[in-house]
């Protein structure tokens, strides 16, 4: 009999909250016990050792400690996309399968784009700065932008960046993929392969940043990157802060080599307070929650719950990631 662990509290970084309705649900499909808990240290305390793990894996503390102790431990599952602070840990070494939370992301992370883009476009964040000025004005030194006929390169066009293009096509808007792995992706007008990325980043209005971090994505988004782009074309990072080398970043958007971005997520986060990105006027800061939604944990325990089922069966788990290759 498999038995789960719940190892997740709410917080003020990680907001969603985990309920008893949750761990029922867990509990209809477990064959053995559901355990719930906060921490590792409450883990210990309560002397719970399980087969499988569902954990918070995407920042902050991992429970590196508990997992590394545990004597049953085959399966951890992640209900953020990112592993980065797993991967980084003694935790990866563990003879185990580890899992995410792929493709739960796409709806909110796509329409908080959109929202990104529109801002960006129409002038959202120079116009609240002159409400909050209490200034009626209609002067701008560049006039808003529609979406029809801009062109949106999707850096990591996976999951996440299929929603994307789809909304942004709705938008009338022409859609650019880059890939590791060239393939047809429905709403892309044309996929690219990371070689040939320097080709849909020199046509892109926008660039939507969705890499996933590694040590070969760090700081793939550069000063070249930013040579090669439009002085006229914005960017979007709702990746991770570290996919962007965020000093170049800085240099673009005050020497005009780019118009704005809008960021979700930084290097350091929270972003300090003395970071000259804040009084940019031409930059949105939002604070990690472009995939934060009242509806993200019941998606989560119910993909994880899918999972679930087929670990109890025996079967081959989706979203599986692959530690040696990380």
């Amino acid at each position: 009999m498999a038995d789960v662990l719940v190892m997740y509290k709410s917080s003020d970084i990680i907001p969603m909250v985990v309920t008893k309705e949750h761990i029922d649900k867990i509990s209809n499909i477990a064959s053995g016990n559901v355990y719930w808990c906060g921490n590792e240290e409450e883990a210990f305390s309560a002397k719970i050792d399980t087969e499988v793990l569902f954990i918070w894996g995407g920042s902050g503390k991992v429970p590196e400690k508990y997992c590394m102790q545990s004597q049953k431990l085959k399966w951890i599952n992640s209900f953020s996309a990112g592993v980065d602070p797993i991967m980084k840990s003694q935790i990866s070494k563990l003879p185990i399968k580890l899992t995410n939370a792929k493709g739960i992301h796409g709806k909110t992370m796509a329409m908080t784009t959109i929202g990104y883009i529109i801002s960006l476009l129409r002038n959202f964040p120079i116009m609240y700065k002159k409400q909050l000025e209490h200034t009626w004005e209609k002067k701008f030194a560049k006039l808003p932008k529609e979406t029809e006929g801009l062109t949106v390169t999707i850096l990591g066009a996976g999951a996440i960046g299929s929603e994307v293009a789809r909304l942004c096509k709705a938008h009338g808007m022409t859609v650019l993929g880059v890939k590791r792995k060239i393939i047809p992706l429905k709403h892309f007008d044309c996929v690219y392969s990371e070689e040939e990325k320097n080709i849909p980043l020199a046509k892109a209005d926008i660039v939507v940043v969705l890499t996933p971090l590694t040590e070969k994505t760090r700081h793939t988004v550069n000063a070249k990157t930013f040579e090669v782009m439009k002085d006229s074309a914005f960017i979007i990072n709702i990746a991770r802060g570290a996919v962007i080398d965020e000093t170049a970043l800085i240099e673009a958007l005050q020497n005009k080599k780019i118009a704005g971005a809008a960021l979700d997520a930084t290097e350091t986060e929270p972003l300090p307070a003395d970071s000259p990105l804040w009084d940019m006027e031409n930059v949105i800061i939002t604070p990690h929650n472009s995939a934060t939604s009242e509806r993200y944990i019941h998606r989560a325990i119910d993909q994880f719950c899918e999972n679930l089922k087929l670990y109890e069966e025996g079967k081959e788990l989706f979203n599986q990631i692959d530690l040696e290759k990380y």
